[in-house]
């Protein structure tokens, strides 16, 4: 069941906005770029590089999960820009989400 209060970032100047003004919450294995808006809804924009993730499987994988992740979320009123490091792949599914969620739960404004 996809949450209504959550969508897509798609445009350019969305994803530079928030990276000219953000405030950064990370670990070992995720990123998170973040500013408050006023919309009550948490807009997101996923970053999987071809640098630490070469083949275009693996990166769809990863956004496809990190997309389930991001929809179970409490939504909080946040446009947020999610980096995923390297280490991604080396742990499992559901140890990627708890790193995610300990995160997630990091942002506060």
């Amino acid at each position: 069941m996809k949450n209504k209060n959550i969508c897509v970032l798609k445009k350019t100047k969305d994803f530079a906005f928030i990276i000219q003004n953000h405030k950064v919450f990370n670990n070992v294995i995720f990123k998170i770029k973040a500013i408050p808006n006023n919309l009550n809804i948490l807009r997101y924009g996923l970053a999987v590089n071809k640098k630490n993730f070469p083949k275009a499987v693996t990166r769809n994988l990863i956004k496809r999960q990190l997309r389930q992740m991001i929809q179970k979320l409490e939504a909080k009123s946040v446009d947020m820009i999610v980096v995923v490091k390297s280490n991604y792949i080396n742990n499992k599914y559901i140890s990627n989400q708890k790193f995610f969620n300990e995160v997630y739960n990091l942002i506060h404004f």
